[in-house]
This record gives structure tokens, C-alpha cells and sequence, in this order.
């Protein structure tokens, strides 16, 4: 029976055995850099204290010079203080010896140091002590003879030390490089091991690849062939069915939304009628005044203000119904931009006085005709600045700029109201959303307005967005084509208006 270990095991074996080289070679190369590392440090502390004790070595031979030679010429050197002199040198130079370990050169310099020390303390000192004056080149030549191996100790004191630093970087970069041809080794080595396991799975795992990219691209038809270790063979079948499980969720999907969109629209086409009569008979109770009385007339209003808001909701529904279902026309045709913002002005502008509100309407001078539909491109202006009208507080400043960017008419409402945080930019444009801060939750309304101009816009092929900084007010600008020709002129999205562009 052939041995065929499953893609599991294929890839335990090879990270064990990559995991086994790498950690043999890293405890090695590791090992080996921190007993060079431990040695280094060992012998420079141990050259670095030679040298202090070969300045106590001169510095003691100066005291038993100093002590061979009194203050005053009238009394003798006192031998007790060239004693002590002496003993300090003594100990200096046992303390060196412990330190210059089996260092060859060190140890005869240092053994020529104390020869020379000797005969100068045998031929200078003690002779001076009994009142004996040697002759002054006997004395100089001693003398020199122990400076002179004072300086060669601490000469060779400094070259021992820059040549053990020295052997320290080589080992280091020596065991650098065996640290790194064990790597090498190791993934070269590993390289040849799933080379082997790659080629085994890059067949079925490419179908599986580009079964996928055909999946994502939409074809729910797509089916591969199953094949390669176990678990290729699972993962295939697995992707089959669940290809056929996104097409069958893809029909029924379709299937409810086909409902739902006639549902939507049958209802909302139903319910128009008697809402408008119930709107219509309660306009005719207000209308009469005087046959009511107070609370009459206040439950008329009531039912002429709500059957308003439901008709409005049930137009919105419509239009959104529409457009999800693709039956939402516009008729685009060149449209005079001043007259359509002027006219949108004039019916809006009552709504800001009733609130106190400033209202201003711009449109640059000369600005082309876009191509749109007049009455579409009216209802989303009239539906941006409904929300202006009614999130800005009262004595605020509301403005409605037509404006030409590039091969595009950008509009633009624009307020110093509250304004709106981030997060709540990203839902701006949501259905059924709207924003929650404390000075906007009492205000009505469905929620569909900007939903609905997004989505005109859109079937316009423009682009809408919103920039706004909390508390200082709200910007939402879309940019429409401008007419040449009968035919509109399209641009780049990267071109168009984005969130957080200056006005």
C-alpha cells in the first residue's frame, strides 16, 4: 500500500524538521556569540585593571624614590617609609601577576619591572639610607631601567587589549557567517521539502482559485473538478456545494425581492387613494372654519398634517420601490441651471422664514445648462434643504450654491447648524436613518429624503456626498454633467466633489 500522508502531516513533518535545523543552528551560532561576548568582556575588564595596577606600580616607585630622597640634606632617608614604599610596590605587583595569566609577554615584562625595581632599591636606596651616595650615572641608568619597564608594561598592557578585541570581532564575524550558512542550509533544505508538497497541491488548488474568481464575478454555475491530498478533495467538494447553495439562495433571493418590490409598490400605489381622500376631506374641515369649534378644528388640522406626512412617506416609498425594481424613469434633457435653482429657491424660501432662518441662493454667472430632469434634480434639492431647514436651528444661515467644477455643475446646500460626527456621516445617506444628537431627536420626518436624492442622483449618473465638523455646520454637494451637444459629458468619480472638499 503507498504511504500518502495527508497535507497535515506533509506539513507538520516539514516544520519539524525546519524547526529542528533553525533551532540546532541557533543555539549553536547564539552560544557560541555569547561565550565570545563573555571572554571579551573578561579580558578587557582584565587588561583594563593591569593598566590601573601598573600606574600604582609607577606611582609606588616614585613614593620609594620619594623616600630615598628626604626633604632636607641634613638628615637621612628614614628606611621604615622606603619599607612601606617597597611593600606597596610589592603588592602592586602581585596583584598584576594575578592579572596577566598566562600572557607570556606580560609576565616577563612584568618580571623585568620587578628586576629592575630591585637593583634600583639594592644599588640606590639602600645605599642612601647609610648615607651613601651612588654615582649619578649608576643612578640614572637604574632608574630609566625601571621607567623604561614600567612603559613597555603598559605598552604591552594596550596591545594585548586592542588584540583581544580584535579576536573578539573575528570570532564574532566568524560565527556570524557559520550562523548564516546553517540558515541557508536549513532553508534551502526546507525549500526543497515543500517544493515537493507545492507540487502535489498547485494543480487542484489552482482550479479551486480560479473557480473562485469565475464564483466572485457572478457565475453561481461554476463547478470544479475534485482531486489533490484529502484535504483538497474536501475543500473542493465543500466549494461545490457551496456554489450550489449560493445558487439556489441566489433565485430565491431574487424571488423575495421580486415580491417585495411588488409588494411595496402595490401597497403603496393602493394607499395613495384613500390617503389623499382623507388629506382632501380634512383640507375641507379646516377650510370651514367657523362651523367648528376649537377642538374640532384641532383634531382636523392634526388629520390634514398626518394624512400629509403619510402621502409624503408613501411617495418616497414609491420612488425608492422604483428605483430598486429599475422602473424609476428620468427624462434628462439640457436644463438652464439659475432657473431651476431660482424656482426650487422661491418654493422653499417660506419654510425658512417660518423658522427665522436666513436663506441665500447663489449661481455663478454664466454657469452651462446640465442635462438632467428638471423636476428630479428640483425634488433632490428641495429635499437637501428640507433637512437643512429642519435640523439648523432657529436664526441660522441656510445657502444654495450652483456652482461649475471641471465639466460639471456642482450644487451645493450648505448651513451652521449642529452638524453631524463621523459615524454619523458614514449612515447620512441610509433609509429609515436619522441623526440622534440632542438637538435633532424631536425633529420629524422618515428618514427616506436623502436616501431618495442619493439614488436620483445616481440614475443621473452624478455623484452626492456630505463633509461636516460638529457643531459648525453641514455641507451636501452633487455634481451633475454638463450638457454639450444633446449629450452629456462624464468624468472621472475621482474627479467629482468628495466628502470634506472645500466649498
Amino acid at each position: 500500500m503507498r504511504f500518502n500522508p495527508s497535507l497535515t502531516s506533509r506539513l507538520r513533518i516539514g516544520f519539524l524538521v525546519l524547526f529542528a535545523l533553525l533551532l540546532l543552528v541557533s543555539l549553536v551560532g547564539v552560544g557560541r556569540l555569547f561565550q565570545v561576548r563573555v571572554n571579551y568582556e573578561d579580558d578587557i575588564t582584565r587588561y583594563f585593571q593591569l593598566e590601573l595596577e601598573s600606574e600604582r606600580l609607577r606611582s609606588a616607585f616614585i613614593l620609594e624614590q620619594a623616600a630615598a630622597r628626604p626633604a632636607t640634606g641634613q638628615r637621612l632617608p628614614s628606611q621604615t617609609e622606603l619599607n612601606r614604599a617597597a611593600a606597596n610596590f610589592g603588592d602592586a605587583v602581585a596583584r598584576a601577576r594575578d592579572l596577566t595569566g598566562d600572557n607570556a609577554q606580560l609576565n616577563s615584562d612584568l618580571s623585568q619591572l620587578v628586576t629592575s625595581e630591585t637593583a634600583w632599591r639594592q644599588s640606590v636606596a639602600q645605599p642612601l639610607t647609610q648615607g651613601n651616595i651612588p654615582k649619578p650615572a649608576v643612578e640614572q641608568r637604574l632608574t630609566r631601567a625601571v621607567s623604561n619597564s614600567g612603559e613597555e608594561l603598559a605598552t604591552t598592557t594596550r596591545e594585548a587589549r586592542d588584540s583581544s578585541q580584535d579576536h573578539a570581532r573575528s570570532e564574532t564575524r566568524n560565527t556570524t557567517l557559520l550562523v548564516a550558512g546553517g540558515l541557508a542550509g536549513a532553508l534551502l533544505a526546507a525549500l526543497i521539502l515543500f517544493s515537493g508538497l507545492i507540487n502535489s497541491m498547485r494543480a487542484p488548488l489552482g482550479r479551486l482559485v480560479e473557480g473562485a474568481r469565475r464564483l466572485a464575478g457572478g457565475d453561481l454555475r461554476t463547478r470544479v473538478e475534485v482531486g489533490g491530498p484529502v484535504e483538497i478533495a474536501t475543500l473542493g467538494r465543500a466549494f461545490n456545494e457551496m456554489a450550489n447553495s449560493l445558487e439556489r439562495d441566489a433565485r430565491e433571493r431574487d424571488r423575495v425581492e421580486r415580491m417585495k418590490d411588488d409588494f411595496v409598490l402595490t401597497v403603496s400605489h393602493e394607499l395613495r387613494t384613500p390617503v389623499t381622500v382623507v388629506k382632501g376631506f380634512a383640507e375641507m374641515l379646516t377650510a370651514q372654519r367657523q362651523s367648528l369649534n376649537a377642538r374640532q378644528y384641532e383634531a382636523a388640522e392634526v388629520i390634514a398634517e398626518s394624512s400629509a406626512q403619510l402621502q409624503k412617506m408613501i411617495n418616497d416609498l414609491l420612488d425608492l420601490a422604483r428605483s430598486d425594481a429599475g422602473k424609476l424613469r428620468i427624462e434628462p434633457k439640457p436644463t438652464p441651471v439659475g432657473p431651476l435653482v431660482q424656482r426650487v429657491g422661491r418654493q422653499m424660501g417660506p419654510h425658512f422664514e417660518e423658522r427665522n432662518q436666513g436663506f441665500r441662493v447663489s449661481v455663478e454667472k454664466d454657469v452651462p445648462d446640465v442635462e438632467a430632469d428638471a423636476d428630479r434634480i428640483a425634488q433632490v434639492l428641495a429635499n437637501l434643504l428640507t433637512n437643512a431647514n429642519k435640523y439648523a436651528q432657529e436664526g441660522a444661515q441656510v445657502q444654495l450654491a450652483a456652482t461649475r467644477v471641471g465639466d460639471e455643475i456642482e450644487f451645493a446646500v450648505s448651513d451652521n447648524g449642529p452638524g453631524l460626527g463621523e459615524e454619523e456621516l458614514d449612515h447620512v445617506f441610509d433609509r429609515f436613518w436619522r441623526a440622534q444628537s440632542g438637538e435633532t431627536q424631536e425633529v420629524g420626518g422618515t428618514g427616506l429624503g436623502l436616501a431618495i436624492a442619493k439614488s436620483l442622483v445616481d440614475l443621473h449618473g452624478g455623484a452626492i456626498s456630505a463633509n461636516s465638523t460638529q457643531g459648525e455646520g453641514a455641507t451636501f454637494r452633487f455634481v451633475l454633467p454638463i450638457a454639450k451637444d444633446g449629450r452629456p459629458t462624464r468624468t472621472e468619480l475621482a474627479g467629482r466633489t468628495r466628502a470634506g472638499a472645500p466649498t
